[in-house]
């Protein structure tokens, strides 16, 4: 029984190293700031994502099939419904509020780690039907101020990721994914200084992307937490005897050891893709050889993740080439040899850290632009999905504004 004693006693001193330890990281955490450069207009100290959390307060979100029919109609161009244009207008004010909230000069979320702390996290799904409504009043606008809310709307999605969980991540590219489809068809009216003006800020979001390593901190700081739940000796009604907590313990605390240092995933940001992956794949691969499940299940998802930003970051990426070399084409009047910032190191394939592929239109009025993807393929620009997919991440930016396209096409025809 003394021996029992004993042990336990050296135990709690390990144990209580370990709580002291998770506690400072825990702290570190909750101190962590991003900053980022403003868009436009004069900056605006406070964090964005609290003023986000404020805007959202009272909505609900859409139904259901509100969400898919806006999503899609978005998506593919698709004039908006009379129920669709009521709908935005009975939610004006929020989207005010929304794009306000992205000229914030820097953002920073936190997450409630413990009982008691402020729970100021925004559900996702709302988030998303709010993008949604940004999008379809962008949609409505000129084209100069499409491009620019757009560009808003990208912002509030990656206002999110900084020190959420890693599911934030995943949201950011689906906002980012339905925002260029929006984008690109009001590129298609826009004039030089629009495009080139939209190219910058979306320059800007792309290479002071968010540091999505934040994410993976979180699942470590909530995994250690767990081990630290199960590690405690005296439990409440129903759990485990004393001896049996005892006998866990060294396990435990060998478990401590693939957790012991969180913050150094803040470096494994978009700008270091791909090696950043790379990197964690094998962090991954030795925590599948730890003797408890917990340590690997802990941050299982994290590729699943990490493949959503990088397509993110592919789409913003080739976003401002496009855009830039429209600028470009329309001013000089001719298509340019290759797109401009091509081989800008900060706008490279994220998935490979080549430039990116692309390819002009035989008449010059279109550039295709692709990231190979996760399967580190190259399928020629071809977006569609198949038995094989994931495809390539591709954006299709026209060059010549859709009225001289279709009198130069009518022009053509007539001379036949």
């Amino acid at each position: 029984m003394l021996g029992l004693a004993a042990i336990g006693v050296h135990s709690e001193l390990q144990f209580r190293e370990f709580s002291q330890s998770l506690d400072a990281h825990i702290a570190t955490y909750k101190r962590q700031r991003w900053e980022r450069p403003v868009l436009r207009g004069p900056a605006v100290e406070g964090n964005a994502h609290d003023a986000i959390a404020q805007a959202l307060h009272g909505f609900s979100g859409l139904s259901f099939q509100q969400r898919d029919a806006l999503a899609s109609q978005l998506y593919y161009g698709q004039p908006l419904s009379a129920e669709q244009r009521a709908l935005l207008a009975k939610h004006a004010s929020m989207v005010g509020k929304l794009r306000l909230a992205t000229l914030s000069s820097w953002a920073m979320t936190q997450v409630p780690l413990e009982k008691g702390a402020p729970a100021s996290e925004p559900a996702y799904p709302p988030v998303m039907d709010a993008a949604l409504l940004m999008l379809a009043h962008a949609a409505t606008q000129t084209p100069d101020e499409c491009l620019s809310q757009c560009a808003d709307v990208m912002r509030l999605g990656q206002d999110m990721v900084p020190g959420a969980p890693l599911e934030a991540v995943s949201l950011s590219m689906r906002i980012t994914s339905t925002a260029s489809a929006v984008l690109v068809r009001c590129a298609s009216r826009s004039d030089a200084e629009s495009a080139l003006r939209a190219s910058r800020e979306l320059r800007v979001l792309a290479t002071h992307a968010p540091p999505s390593g934040g994410g993976i901190e979180l699942a470590d700081l909530q995994a250690a937490m767990k081990l630290r739940d199960l590690g405690r000796l005296l439990g409440g009604e129903g759990d485990d005897s004393f001896a049996t907590r005892l006998r866990r313990r060294p396990a435990l605390l060998a478990a401590w050891r693939y957790f012991e240092n969180p913050a150094r995933w803040r470096a494994l940001t978009p700008d270091h893709y791909p090696q950043a992956l790379e990197n964690w794949q094998r962090e991954q691969e030795w925590r599948t050889r730890a003797e408890l499940p917990v340590v690997a299940d802990a941050t299982a998802p994290v590729v699943g993740w990490l493949y959503d930003d990088m397509r993110g970051q592919a789409l913003l990426r080739e976003l401002a080439i496009g855009l830039a070399t429209k600028a470009e084409r329309m001013r000089r009047g001719r298509t340019p040899r290759e797109p401009l910032l091509l081989h800008e190191s900060e706008l490279r394939d994220p998935f490979t850290g080549e430039p990116l592929k692309s390819r002009f239109s035989p008449d010059g009025a279109e550039l295709t632009l692709w990231s190979v993807g996760e399967d580190r393929r190259d399928d020629k620009g071809s977006g569609d999905w198949r038995a094989q997919a994931p495809v390539d991440v591709v954006v299709h930016m026209p060059l010549i504004p859709w009225r001289e396209l279709e009198a130069a096409r009518a022009a053509a025809e007539s001379t036949r």
